[in-house]
């Protein structure tokens, strides 16, 4: 009985420390030139990175993706500026690939800012 109750506890104590040490999604506005984009799942922020549905981001500032299944990667083009992601570069929410605002606009010449009053990234 009090083996059983130790392992109770530990488990417990375990499914405690795991719940807090993966906080919940924070969900936030993405705008592109001043434009609020919605994106199905929708834009979060998760460890303090914003991450954004790896087409319909690229799409909102311009640019094209071609997906190779074979090495579970996205090229993403815009003009003659291109930036490789890998799956393991972005997370899965609802079967969709999420991938870094930051890390495309960036490498695609575009201006990132975070606007903390309206919890929104904005893209220039």
């Amino acid at each position: 009985m009090l083996k059983t109750s130790r392992i109770i506890l530990c488990v417990l104590a375990l499914a405690a420390i795991s719940a807090t040490a993966w906080p919940a999604d924070q969900i936030v506005s993405v705008y592109v030139s001043g434009k609020r984009m919605s994106f199905d799942p929708a834009a979060r922020v998760r460890n303090g990175v914003t991450y954004a549905p790896l087409r319909g981001a690229a799409e909102a500032v311009g640019a094209h993706v071609d997906w190779s299944a074979a090495s579970q990667s996205a090229t993403i083009c815009l003009d003659d500026r291109c930036v490789p992601v890998k799956a393991s570069q972005g997370i899965m929410v609802n079967n969709s690939m999420l991938i870094p605002v930051r890390l495309m606009s960036e490498a695609l010449g575009r201006q990132v800012t975070w606007d903390k009053s309206a919890n929104a990234v904005r893209i220039k």
